[in-house]
């Protein structure tokens, strides 16, 4: 608890100075739309966009005799024709439901995060980035809070770091876990804060977990 600044986690602490370069950002999170381009271009099937290790776990997911080709509870993946053919149909809270196009892509891992950007050309925010961005461009449109949203970030703790006394909460987990910003639409109100760090280890996909990216 800081004095007058409200309730912290003892990985958000203490504050700190940052240089940040120019970026350019994404103002909304990656689309069902705009993923199902890099699904329909063989984004599953080609090594060259993946990390060795995020191809290695891809090998080990297993949706049917083929394997896995979409994101996680996805049923039905595929560009949208005239006559409402086509589109995605994802498991939600276990009934099946057509996802509108424009939503943001959810339930997917760091690893097909990361492949997406490399395939479209772009790269994954750093989570400073992502905090700039979330305090200061809200005014153009910059909106959050639908997704948990992958970062480019690998989960450490800031210059200075102290544990609290509960130190499994952040300690353990520094160096294997990536960092997630935002909030999901599943997350309770007094918990939504754009300095709010979560962080999951990158072949985790059952959570509200999107993405969005940054040019190179």
């Amino acid at each position: 608890m800081n004095a007058g600044q409200g309730y912290t986690f003892d990985n958000e602490r203490p504050a700190h100075e940052v240089a940040v370069p120019e970026f350019e950002i994404d103002a909304q999170p990656v689309s069902w739309t705009q993923y199902v381009e890099f699904v329909a271009d063989g984004g599953y099937d080609r090594p060259e966009l993946w990390l060795p290790a995020g191809w290695e776990w891809l090998q080990q997911q297993a949706q049917g005799d083929e394997g896995r080709r979409a994101p996680r509870h996805v049923e039905q993946i595929g560009l949208a024709r005239a006559g409402g053919q086509g589109g995605v149909l994802q498991r939600w809270f276990g009934n099946t439901v057509r996802v509108a196009g424009w939503s943001p892509v959810m339930h997917l891992s760091w690893w097909e995060a990361d492949a997406w950007c490399r395939w479209a050309g772009r790269r994954l925010p750093t989570e400073v980035e992502w905090e700039v961005a979330a305090h200061q461009a809200a005014n153009r449109g910059f909106r959050w809070g639908d997704v948990w949203e992958w970062t480019g970030t690998t989960f450490h703790g800031y210059p200075g770091f102290q544990a609290d006394p509960y130190r499994d909460y952040s300690e353990p987990w520094f160096g294997t876990h990536k960092v997630l910003r935002g909030a999901s639409l599943a997350t309770r109100r007094r918990m939504k804060s754009p300095k709010y760090r979560n962080y999951y280890l990158p072949g985790r996909d059952d959570i509200f977990c999107g993405f969005r990216s940054c040019a190179l």
